[in-house]
């Protein structure tokens, strides 16, 4: 009875620890599923965050690729959790630089995942929020405390560019061309636009249009992925994860 009763104790703790931890990781998983559904589709057409030129198919591929680029992202070698009391002290360790192209998972979903932005300086980062805004800066302590803090999955990763002199052409092009702009937020095939855009294609034209030359995958006609940018712009390398 005693060998019956401890074979029932021990089911039963181990269903507890079972039960402590699997919620948490079903609901990190059910998290990072976005919603492909028609309706949600044709809710971000209604709302303008999807350009009317966006078929159902593109933008649930699109969805589909970025989880899959996430994944990768995540769990690539140069990956290094920072969450932590002592994220302050990782952040200190690492200081951005102009034309940095700054990638974060820590988004919800507006039409597309995951969030970019091109560093202007150590400080700041020059990028498009979502719908409702404009291009514009933001600190880079704004950008943890929206983006890399979020969770403890949330990551905000660095790359940048081995010249210098394109970074900087990057991120002037940047500045020059959408700084006091009333460019708004939408997702569409047309990459050459400045009167509409969204947080990676503003990236990606940077350094397509920034430089003497073109460090970027063209065409100008397509769609262009947060975590796809550091294969889509050239010469990029990884620099540091927060």
């Amino acid at each position: 009875m005693k060998k019956f009763n401890k074979f029932w104790m021990a089911s039963l703790i181990l269903c507890l620890v079972v039960g402590i931890f699997l919620p948490s990781s079903a609901l990190a998983q059910e998290n990072n599923q976005a919603n492909t559904s028609y309706t949600q589709y044709e809710q971000y057409i209604r709302e303008g965050i999807l350009g009317e030129d966006v078929s159902y198919d593109e933008w649930k591929n699109l969805v589909e690729s970025s989880q899959k680029l996430e994944d990768i992202l995540s769990n690539s070698t140069d990956f290094y959790e920072v969450y932590s009391s002592d994220a302050t002290m990782a952040r200190a360790s690492f200081t951005p630089k102009k034309g940095d192209v700054i990638i974060t998972n820590g988004t919800s979903s507006a039409g597309i995942l995951g969030h970019a932005g091109i560093a202007t300086s150590s400080g700041y980062v020059f990028h498009i929020a979502g719908p409702g805004y404009h291009p514009g800066y933001i600190a880079f302590s704004s950008w943890h405390n929206n983006y890399t803090n979020k969770n403890r999955s949330s990551w905000t990763k660095v790359y940048r560019h081995n010249s210098s002199m394109v970074a900087n052409a990057a991120a002037n092009w940047a500045v020059n061309t959408y700084s006091g702009s009333n460019a708004e937020y939408k997702i569409t095939g047309n990459l050459a636009s400045t009167d509409v855009t969204y947080c990676s294609k503003l990236v990606w034209q940077a350094y397509y249009y920034g430089p003497s030359s073109h460090q970027v995958n063209g065409p100008t006609i397509g769609y262009r992925l947060p975590y796809d940018l550091p294969d889509t712009i050239h010469s990029l390398s990884y620099k540091h994860t927060y």
